[in-house]
């Protein structure tokens, strides 16, 4: 018998010699696995680090080009007006002209400006004759009128102007009324 506890004590401990072996194995798998994983954690919390810096980059420099759009945006409008400025300039130092010459360069100055609001998106609004629209003009008087239709814009006041599609500032217009007999 003596023998074959001696085999069973040396199958016990080959095994358990191997299953000490599969846990180092296993052991060292995860311990591996670990390390991949810190330097896999070490890359993305330096990459976050990265992206962390360059999105205040970003931030900074949308700050500074917004600030100088706010601050020179208006430039091409600036020159073109400092063109209106020449042209009253030129006409102040003429000293033949007429009243009727005075009137002709002021004619050709305005409209000089008009093109350049033009050209920079500002336009006026016709409103003349068109009914009544509170987003587009004011109405500073009202006037009975049978010959249009009531709420009809039939004198403008002061001029409307437009900025693309937005009212840059609304008219002042004098609007029609009429009341109808009642039988």
């Amino acid at each position: 018998m003596e023998e074959k506890e001696k085999k069973e004590e040396a199958l016990e401990q080959t095994t358990e010699a191997h299953v000490e072996d599969e846990k180092d194995i296993r052991i060292k798998e995860l311990e591996e696995k670990v390390l991949k994983l810190e330097s896999t954690a070490r890359a993305i919390n330096q990459r976050y680090v990265e992206l962390q810096r360059e999105a205040e980059y970003l931030k900074e420099r949308y700050r500074r080009d917004l600030e100088e759009l706010r601050r020179y945006g208006h430039e091409r409008l600036a020159l073109d007006l400092l063109e209106i400025v020449d042209n009253f300039e030129r006409a102040f130092q003429y000293e033949g002209a007429d009243l009727e010459g005075f009137k002709r360069g002021f004619e050709l100055i305005y409209k000089e400006l008009l093109r350049i609001l033009e050209k920079h998106g500002i336009r006026p609004m016709e409103l003349e004759g068109k009914e009544f629209d509170p987003y587009l003009a004011e109405a500073v008087d009202k006037e009975y009128n049978q010959d249009v239709p009531p709420n009809t814009i039939i004198r403008v006041e002061r001029k409307g102007y437009m900025l693309h599609d937005r009212v840059l500032r609304p008219a002042k217009v004098v609007v029609s009324y009429y009341e109808e007999e009642i039988t």
